[in-house]
Protein backbone atom coordinates (compact mmCIF):
# COMPACT_ATOMS: atom_id res chain seq x y z
CA UNK A 1 0.00 0.00 0.00
CA UNK A 2 2.53 2.56 -1.10
CA UNK A 3 0.08 4.56 -3.19
CA UNK A 4 0.72 8.23 -2.57
CA UNK A 5 -1.77 10.95 -3.24
CA UNK A 6 -2.19 14.59 -2.34
CA UNK A 7 -5.36 15.97 -0.83
CA UNK A 8 -5.92 19.54 -2.00
CA UNK A 9 -9.02 20.43 0.00
CA UNK A 10 -10.77 18.46 2.70
CA UNK A 11 -14.23 19.26 4.01
CA UNK A 12 -15.25 17.24 7.02
CA UNK A 13 -18.84 18.42 6.69
CA UNK A 14 -18.57 20.54 9.83
CA UNK A 15 -21.41 22.88 10.68
CA UNK A 16 -21.05 26.48 9.56
CA UNK A 17 -22.63 27.77 12.76
CA UNK A 18 -22.54 27.39 16.53
CA UNK A 19 -25.52 27.04 18.86
CA UNK A 20 -25.64 29.91 21.38
CA UNK A 21 -28.14 30.95 24.02
CA UNK A 22 -30.40 33.77 22.83
CA UNK A 23 -29.77 35.88 25.94
CA UNK A 24 -26.01 35.91 25.18
CA UNK A 25 -26.48 37.56 21.75
CA UNK A 26 -25.20 41.14 21.57
CA UNK A 27 -25.64 44.10 19.22
CA UNK A 28 -23.11 43.87 16.40
CA UNK A 29 -22.97 40.07 16.58
CA UNK A 30 -24.24 37.64 13.98
CA UNK A 31 -27.22 35.27 13.97
CA UNK A 32 -28.99 33.04 11.47
CA UNK A 33 -32.60 34.04 10.82
CA UNK A 34 -34.41 31.69 8.41
CA UNK A 35 -30.97 30.23 7.54
CA UNK A 36 -29.74 33.66 6.38
CA UNK A 37 -26.68 35.29 8.04
CA UNK A 38 -27.69 38.57 9.70
CA UNK A 39 -25.91 41.22 11.76
CA UNK A 40 -27.75 42.13 14.96
CA UNK A 41 -28.76 45.81 15.00
CA UNK A 42 -30.90 45.80 18.14
CA UNK A 43 -31.91 43.30 20.78
CA UNK A 44 -34.43 43.80 23.57
CA UNK A 45 -35.33 41.39 26.35
CA UNK A 46 -38.71 41.36 28.05
CA UNK A 47 -39.11 40.44 31.69
CA UNK A 48 -40.44 37.01 32.56
CA UNK A 49 -44.18 37.19 32.98
CA UNK A 50 -46.83 35.31 34.84
CA UNK A 51 -47.23 32.76 32.06
CA UNK A 52 -43.80 32.36 30.58
CA UNK A 53 -40.14 33.02 30.37
CA UNK A 54 -38.28 36.13 29.23
CA UNK A 55 -38.29 36.71 25.47
CA UNK A 56 -35.61 38.28 23.28
CA UNK A 57 -36.73 40.39 20.32
CA UNK A 58 -33.89 40.59 17.79
CA UNK A 59 -33.75 43.05 14.88
CA UNK A 60 -31.03 42.18 12.36
CA UNK A 61 -29.95 43.06 8.82
CA UNK A 62 -29.13 40.39 6.23
CA UNK A 63 -25.39 40.51 5.52
CA UNK A 64 -25.74 40.06 1.76
CA UNK A 65 -29.12 41.54 0.76
CA UNK A 66 -29.40 44.29 3.42
CA UNK A 67 -32.99 43.23 4.19
CA UNK A 68 -34.15 43.83 7.79
CA UNK A 69 -35.31 40.71 9.58
CA UNK A 70 -36.55 39.98 13.09
CA UNK A 71 -36.66 37.01 15.42
CA UNK A 72 -38.47 36.49 18.72
CA UNK A 73 -37.06 33.71 20.86
CA UNK A 74 -37.19 32.66 24.51
CA UNK A 75 -34.09 33.93 26.33
CA UNK A 76 -33.11 30.42 27.42
CA UNK A 77 -33.48 28.90 23.93
CA UNK A 78 -30.58 28.35 21.54
CA UNK A 79 -30.17 30.09 18.21
CA UNK A 80 -27.62 29.57 15.44
CA UNK A 81 -24.61 31.89 15.29
CA UNK A 82 -22.72 31.65 11.97
CA UNK A 83 -18.95 31.27 11.91
CA UNK A 84 -17.55 34.40 10.24
CA UNK A 85 -14.12 35.09 8.80
CA UNK A 86 -12.42 38.24 7.49
CA UNK A 87 -9.35 37.99 5.27
CA UNK A 88 -7.22 40.76 3.81
CA UNK A 89 -5.84 40.56 0.27
CA UNK A 90 -3.65 42.79 -1.90
CA UNK A 91 -5.41 43.94 -5.06
CA UNK A 92 -3.31 43.02 -8.12
CA UNK A 93 -5.70 43.67 -11.00
CA UNK A 94 -9.31 44.21 -12.05
CA UNK A 95 -10.43 42.39 -15.20
CA UNK A 96 -13.88 41.57 -16.60
CA UNK A 97 -15.55 42.67 -13.35
CA UNK A 98 -13.48 40.34 -11.16
CA UNK A 99 -10.75 41.20 -8.68
CA UNK A 100 -7.35 39.54 -8.86
CA UNK A 101 -6.35 39.24 -5.20
CA UNK A 102 -3.19 37.93 -3.53
CA UNK A 103 -3.07 36.73 0.08
CA UNK A 104 -0.13 36.98 2.48
CA UNK A 105 1.25 33.61 1.27
CA UNK A 106 1.38 34.79 -2.35
CA UNK A 107 -1.61 32.69 -3.45
CA UNK A 108 -3.84 34.29 -6.09
CA UNK A 109 -7.65 34.42 -6.19
CA UNK A 110 -9.67 35.66 -9.13
CA UNK A 111 -13.16 34.50 -8.15
CA UNK A 112 -14.41 37.55 -6.24
CA UNK A 113 -16.61 39.96 -8.20
CA UNK A 114 -16.09 43.70 -8.07
CA UNK A 115 -19.01 44.95 -5.92
CA UNK A 116 -21.61 47.14 -7.61
CA UNK A 117 -21.92 49.54 -4.67
CA UNK A 118 -19.93 52.41 -3.17
CA UNK A 119 -17.10 50.07 -2.13
CA UNK A 120 -16.79 48.81 -5.71
CA UNK A 121 -16.68 52.36 -7.04
CA UNK A 122 -13.97 53.27 -4.51
CA UNK A 123 -11.88 50.22 -5.49
CA UNK A 124 -12.20 50.97 -9.20
CA UNK A 125 -11.50 54.69 -8.93
CA UNK A 126 -8.52 54.22 -6.57
CA UNK A 127 -7.03 51.51 -8.80
CA UNK A 128 -7.49 53.50 -12.02
CA UNK A 129 -6.15 56.73 -10.49
CA UNK A 130 -2.81 55.18 -9.48
CA UNK A 131 -2.17 51.48 -10.22
CA UNK A 132 1.11 51.64 -8.26
CA UNK A 133 -0.68 52.23 -4.93
CA UNK A 134 -1.22 48.97 -3.05
CA UNK A 135 -4.87 48.52 -2.07
CA UNK A 136 -5.85 46.14 0.74
CA UNK A 137 -9.26 44.53 0.18
CA UNK A 138 -11.07 42.95 3.14
CA UNK A 139 -13.26 39.96 2.21
CA UNK A 140 -15.99 38.87 4.63
CA UNK A 141 -16.87 35.17 4.51
CA UNK A 142 -19.89 33.50 6.13
CA UNK A 143 -21.89 30.34 5.35
CA UNK A 144 -19.86 29.65 2.19
CA UNK A 145 -20.57 33.09 0.70
CA UNK A 146 -18.13 35.96 0.38
CA UNK A 147 -18.35 39.69 -0.18
CA UNK A 148 -15.93 42.59 -0.29
CA UNK A 149 -16.40 44.50 2.93
CA UNK A 150 -13.86 47.33 2.73
CA UNK A 151 -10.81 48.69 0.96
CA UNK A 152 -7.88 50.78 2.19
CA UNK A 153 -4.51 51.92 0.96
CA UNK A 154 -1.51 50.08 2.32
CA UNK A 155 0.68 52.23 4.53
CA UNK A 156 4.39 51.68 4.34
CA UNK A 157 6.18 50.94 7.61
CA UNK A 158 9.84 51.93 7.27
Amino acid sequence: MSDEYAVEVADAGAAQYLPVQTSSCKKGGYILIKDQPCKIENISTSKPGKHGSAKCHIFARNVFSGKTMEEISPAHATVKQPITKRLEYNLCDISDGYLALMDENGEMREDIKLPEDAIGEKIKSSYEADPDVQLIVTVFSVMGQEKVESVKEETQKN
